[in-house]
């Protein structure tokens, strides 16, 4: 990991190495959610990932954030250049620094409601429905 977005997730993440096709029945589910064990987000094989948190901003904001911190270290091993990776201890050591940080993702999430209002009046109405 090389930056200060991707730390956040630091412990965090499960892997489901078992692609098993789109989930359709409560068995396929219930195996993905014993893979995530007691990470809130899980990376599936080949399909995607799934992230959960306590409140919709604040599992709004781990998806959001996660998605840049992968484009970013994407783009930096695209350079071809050797990479400055933080070691284990400053990446888990900022990891418990953001972690429990609720009020950044809750006004995260009350900006994009409030240029969600402007660009289209009366969306929660529809939301609702």
């Amino acid at each position: 990991m090389c930056t200060q977005n991707a730390f956040r997730y630091w412990g965090r993440i499960a892997y489901d190495e078992k692609y098993g096709g789109v989930a359709l029945s409560n068995d396929e589910g219930e195996r993905m959610c014993r893979a995530m064990g007691d990470k809130d987000i899980l990376f599936l094989r080949n399909h995607g990932i799934i992230v959960s948190g306590p409140t919709v901003a604040q599992t709004y904001d781990d998806l959001y954030y996660l998605e840049r911190a992968a484009m970013v270290q994407v783009l930096a091993m695209q350079t071809g250049r050797p990479l400055h990776n933080i070691d284990d201890a400053m990446a888990e050591h900022t990891a418990r620094q953001i972690a429990g940080e609720a009020q950044q993702a809750f006004l995260h999430f009350e900006s994009l409601k409030r240029m969600l209002d402007r660009s289209t009046p009366g969306w929660s109405r529809l939301a609702a429905a």
